[in-house]
């Protein structure tokens, strides 16, 4: 599999996460590209796959606040509102 076709740029990072970094670079025998590349691929991978659960979700039906805070006081989570000073939410 041919590597794929890369691009230089500049990174501000703090001085922590680069001395981290070249370490954890010198113990893997990688380059720090190779560490940055995986972590933005991960973090973008993420970001694609949270999208993909919203597209799905998107036709579900969205509960309201209020209803959240009655379906957990039915189901004792919460305190019912009567005669509980603390209870949390409208009645």
């Amino acid at each position: 599999m041919a590597k794929p076709e890369r691009s230089a740029t500049t990174i501000y990072l703090e001085r922590r996460i680069v001395r981290a970094a070249r370490i954890k670079a010198a113990l893997t025998g990688r380059s720090l590209s190779d560490l940055a590349n995986e972590g933005l691929t991960r973090l973008l991978s993420e970001d694609k796959r949270d999208l993909g659960l919203a597209r799905k979700r998107r036709k579900e039906r969205v509960r309201t606040y209020e209803e959240l805070l009655k379906d957990l006081r039915r189901d004792g989570v919460l305190p019912s509102r009567r005669g509980h000073p603390a209870a949390i939410g409208p009645p």
